[in-house]
Formats: structure tokens, C-alpha cells, sequence
């Protein structure tokens, strides 16, 4: 299929995300090297080990933005995580600022939670205690300082942290949270409202407005990454919203598929009445597709792909799962 078929987002072109990557492969190798250096000072090798790491995540994100698959961005997550890891014991720069990922300061909360979330989505729920332990260095401004927050944690270490139920960042995150809430009347509806209103909310984000840049511009993709770890750890039916611009629903599919990577004891393991009443139709392997668009069966890993109406939907042979049946999973990103 040509890039068009695959990105996930129509606000990227193929030049882009090619020269996109080009630079920050060249600006990670160089950070890396800096960091290395004994000749530096400490705050050089610090700010060195920040752009390492936040030039990986965009790295990542810009991969998923291009329609990388999701094994293969399950696999580069790690690198994501260390790299963060070899710039934490440098950091020593003032609360305020967005790379001490202290969640008071606004985009240092976006960044927290889209670590904490593309950790759960991509299979690597081992790492969350890693991203705990930074934000933990810093508990006096981290913890118990925002219900959201602190709702999201329990669900992914089952670990309980006092709070009010306050937020940090209101405007923007205000309905997401009232979706986590234990007596949410409509969780659905809240996290529509959460998506509608998330890129307006993000104005003071180094990368809002990147997609508008004649030249130069360093726009990745535009992700509620959050919205669909709630969506998941919460198990809420998500058609409403999923065909949303920056709601990346086949990652809450692919979690939702690859539950094995969890523990059994996360609540988020077992699929609720809300999630599962809304499922479409199952189609057995071997029956022509009913509607064109993206399909994935448990059946088989990596199983996500593209069919036309009326084309025959493959039977996996030796499948573990058992018998091959096909979920769809939304229309094309790009047709949004």
C-alpha cells in the first residue's frame, strides 16, 4: 500500500515524516555522543540527555504517525524508556520547567502521561514502575497532587495514593478525569468531550501548531495517547469515539488484543459489559468481508490490516487462540 493507505494521520505527508526521521536519528546519535562526553559539564551532558530522550519519543510517535506497525513500536519502547532513564540522574534544572517531568508544569504532565500510557498500550506494563520511580524523585510535586493523575496509577500498579479530587490542569483535562470517576454516568460521552476539546487545550505545548509550519516544522502527530489508556484501563466502549483525529484507537485495540501482557489481577484485564456490549460483529476466517476497512483477529500477533468489501478473510492455521474470527477495528486513519 502506498504511505496515503497507511499514516494514521492525514496532516502527514511522505516527505515530511522521511526527512522528519532523517533528523532525529542524526539528533539522538549526537545527543548520545554528548552525553558520553567527560570533557562537558554536567548541564551540558544533562541538557544533551533531554533531547536524547524527548528526540525518541517524537521518534516513536512520528513512526506511528507514518503507520509503523504497532509490534514494531512495542519493540522500540524500551530504548524510549532508557533513554529517559540515562537523563533523570542529570536532571537538576528548576520545577517550572517542562523537563524536570514534574506534573505541575503542564507539558511535563502531557509527557508523563503519554510515558505511562504508551507503556500500557504497547505491552510493556513492566516499565510503568521505572516512569513511577522518576516522578517519585520528585514526590513533594508529583503525588497526590492531582486526581487523574493518581487514578491512572492505581488502575496500573494497583497502588492507592491519597488525594482530593482536584486537577492540575482543569481545562484541559477535566473530562477525562470525570470519566474515571466511580459514579461517571456516561464515561463515553466524557472522553468525546475530552478529544474535542484536547487540541485546542494543548495550545501551550511545544508542538501545537507544528503541522502548520511552511518550513522546518517538526510536527511527530497529534495524540490523546491518554484518552485511549483510559479508555482501556477503564474498558469503555469507545465507538462513539474512535474514529476521532487524535484518538489512536487501534492502540487501545492492539491492548485490548494482547491482554496476555498484563497481569491478571489489573482490573483492566478482563473486558467489561461496557466494552464488549459495543463490539461489531465477528466474521469467521474463511467468509467474504462485509464492510471495507481494518481488521484484526486474537488469532494471530501483528494481525491488524486492510480488507475490500467481498475479499475472503483468512483462516489462521495452528492458531493458539483457536478458531480465526475477524473484528473491525475503524476506517482508515487517513479518511478521517
Amino acid at each position: 500500500m502506498t504511505f496515503k493507505d497507511v499514516r494514521r494521520q492525514r496532516l502527514l505527508g511522505e516527505p515530511h515524516a522521511i526527512e522528519r526521521e532523517d533528523e532525529l536519528t542524526y539528533v539522538i546519535d549526537r545527543a548520545k555522543s554528548r552525553v558520553d562526553d567527560p570533557a562537558l559539564s554536567a548541564d551540558a551532558r544533562g541538557s544533551s540527555a533531554w533531547r536524547a530522550a524527548y528526540s525518541q519519543l517524537e521518534l516513536l510517535i512520528l513512526r506511528y504517525t507514518a503507520g509503523h506497525s504497532i509490534s514494531e513500536l512495542s519493540r522500540e519502547l524500551p530504548s524510549v524508556i532508557a533513554a529517559f532513564d540515562v537523563y533523570v540522574p542529570l536532571n537538576n534544572p528548576p520545577p517550572q520547567e517542562a523537563h524536570t517531568l514534574t506534573i505541575t508544569q503542564h507539558e511535563a504532565y502531557v509527557y508523563v502521561m503519554w510515558l505511562l500510557a504508551l507503556c500500557r498500550l504497547l505491552g510493556h506494563a513492566e516499565l510503568v514502575p521505572t516512569v513511577m520511580r522518576w516522578l517519585d524523585k520528585n514526590a513533594e510535586y508529583n503525588r497526590g497532587r492531582d486526581g487523574l493523575f493518581e487514578a491512572v496509577v492505581e488502575k496500573l500498579t494497583g497502588k492507592k495514593e491519597p488525594v482530593e479530587r482536584v486537577l492540575l490542569h482543569p481545562a484541559a483535562y477535566r473530562p477525562l478525569a470525570k470519566a474515571t470517576a466511580p459514579d461517571a454516568q456516561d464515561r463515553p460521552a466524557l472522553v468525546k468531550e475530552f478529544l474535542d476539546g484536547w487540541y485546542k487545550n494543548m495550545k501551550d505545548c511545544y508542538w501545537h501548531g507544528t503541522h502548520t509550519d511552511k518550513e522546518g516544522s517538526s510536527y511527530f502527530g497529534y495524540w490523546a495517547f491518554e484518552a485511549a489508556l483510559v479508555t482501556v484501563l477503564w474498558n469503555i466502549d469507545d465507538s462513539s469515539y474512535r474514529d476521532h483525529l487524535v484518538y489512536p484507537s487501534d492502540l487501545a485495540d492492539w491492548a485490548r488484543e494482547h491482554r496476555s501482557s498484563v497481569s491478571p489481577h489489573d482490573p483492566s484485564y478482563w473486558p467489561a459489559v461496557e466494552a464488549s456490549t459495543a463490539r461489531k460483529p465477528l466474521v469467521p476466517g474463511g467468509e467474504p468481508c462485509p464492510q471495507a476497512g481494518w481488521w484484526f483477529t486474537p488469532a494471530q500477533l501483528d494481525s491488524r490490516r486492510y480488507f475490500d468489501k467481498g475479499e475472503i478473510m483468512p483462516i489462521i492455521k495452528d492458531s493458539s487462540f483457536g478458531d480465526t474470527n475477524w473484528q473491525q477495528t475503524g476506517d482508515p486513519k487517513n479518511d478521517k
